[in-house]
């Protein structure tokens, strides 16, 4: 027996995986970092290395299956099969069956038995979810192994046979002409559409959500950015938005309301604070799809580096240039559909944060102002909402209104030219 290879953990929140291309073969020699498979998670598509050097004797997936972590993948090292074939995975079996004794000159019998096979998680899946009885069933795979091809097989058979009956009904039945009718096309769904489906049904599953909302008026921003917006573009070569300075403010918020910017599971009786500030940009892959983009200790940047790193981290992401490493573990996450044109939204909390913070388009509009002495006049400002999604059973709404008010209070008020320098 050689060193295993198991399914590793890429990503706190990451549970399974599925295999997409083996970079190796059977006899093939391999040294530790090496790239040895291809792998998808919820989060990214990533090259595995491997931990260990030595000689691949066994694959243990096959390319397709899903896989939790911890599931043994290959085996380096090992008595090399003349047989390059997938071989069966290495499960612990933590049952007491008994083994049974085969006689030295007789061949081992097929394994058929759904008790008897370590069968692929997709496998039971798929079976389960159309009533299949796996111990009916010999497979075509290594020791007659069922694999996911067998499953697909039987359904398809099935879907065939039942027209055929419905048919013999019709013969005797008067002909009825068909009526011509548009037709609907139907698509497979994109890995990343149906990660981000799973995500989103999770995250409203798990939090209870609620959304609360603030406008604020950006005048005084709008004013400055106006002045410098050129010489910025120029030195910088990107421009300037409203986000960079939504982003300051949204980052000393959670300094002044920790609260907001913490992990939280029910289920283990733990509700962890963080010291750190990893900032979560949701960035639109040109309508493919929406990645969350991750600003390690974004709370290290000033106005300007964060306005780079932005742009940046968003870059990254449209042109697929990116690594697990940068879109996960944000503590607090940030979705920009103003850019959009939005007037107001209620997104879905990004677990396992706590709150999301949508920005809203900001546009003129009339609005009262109170002078000094008392007296209102109405001035034509640029305002927007802010809307932020929060989990109620983290906090309550006093805390999602202060912490609202914090970001209001800063963009309304701060003298923003200063950080710019």
């Amino acid at each position: 027996m050689g060193e295993i290879v198991k399914m590793p953990q890429l990503g706190e929140t990451v549970t399974e995986g599925t295999i997409l291309r083996w970079l190796v073969s059977v006899g093939d020699e391999v040294k530790e970092d090496d790239p040895i498979l291809e792998i998808s998670t919820d989060k990214v598509d990533t090259e595995v290395p491997s931990p260990f050097s030595g000689k691949v004797t066994a694959l243990l997936v096959d390319e397709g299956e899903t896989v939790e972590v911890g599931v043994s993948l290959m085996e380096l090292g090992g008595e090399a099969s003349s047989d390059t074939t997938k071989s069966e995975p290495v499960v612990e079996d933590k049952s007491e069956t008994p083994v049974e004794q085969v006689e030295e000159n007789k061949a081992e019998p097929p394994v058929s038995g759904d008790k008897n096979q370590q069968l692929s998680p997709i496998v039971r899946k798929l079976a389960k979810e159309n009533n299949i009885d796996l111990s009916e069933i010999t497979g075509t795979g290594k020791n007659n192994r069922i694999t996911r091809k067998d499953i697909e097989m039987l359904i398809s058979a099935d879907s065939t046979t039942k027209p055929q009956a419905q048919e013999v009904k019709k013969e005797k039945s008067v002909e009825v002409k068909p009526v011509e009718s548009k037709k609907s096309t139907g698509d497979e769904i994109p890995r990343l559409r149906k990660r981000i489906a799973e995500n989103m049904i999770l995250s409203k599953q798990t939090s209870a959500h609620v959304m609360t909302s603030v406008e604020v008026d950006y005048e005084n921003i709008s004013n400055l950015r106006n002045k410098i917006k050129a010489d910025f573009k120029q030195k910088e070569g990107f421009s300037l938005t409203f986000l960079p300075f939504i982003s300051v403010a949204t980052i000393n918020a959670l300094r002044e309301f920790p609260v907001v910017n913490s992990s939280f599971d029910l289920a283990d009786n733990v509700h962890e604070l963080h010291d750190f500030i990893n900032l979560g940009i949701a960035v639109d892959l040109n309508r493919e799809g929406l990645l969350v983009g991750t600003i390690k200790d974004s709370d290290s940047f000033n106005l300007r580096g964060l306005a780079r790193k932005i742009t940046e981290v968003s870059s990254q992401l449209r042109n697929k240039e990116y690594g697990l490493e940068d879109v996960t573990g944000s503590t607090f996450t940030i979705s920009n559909n103003g850019s959009f044109n939005s007037f107001i939204t209620s997104p879905i909390i990004n677990q396992p944060n706590v709150a999301i913070l949508s920005t809203e388009s900001i546009k003129k509009k009339p609005v009262v102002i109170e002078s000094p002495d008392g007296s209102d006049s109405i001035a034509i400002r640029n305002t927007g909402v802010l809307s932020l999604t929060w989990d109620h059973r983290v906090f309550d709404g006093s805390t999602a209104l202060m912490f609202l008010n914090s970001i209001k209070d800063q963009l309304e008020n701060h003298t923003w030219s200063e950080d710019l320098n």
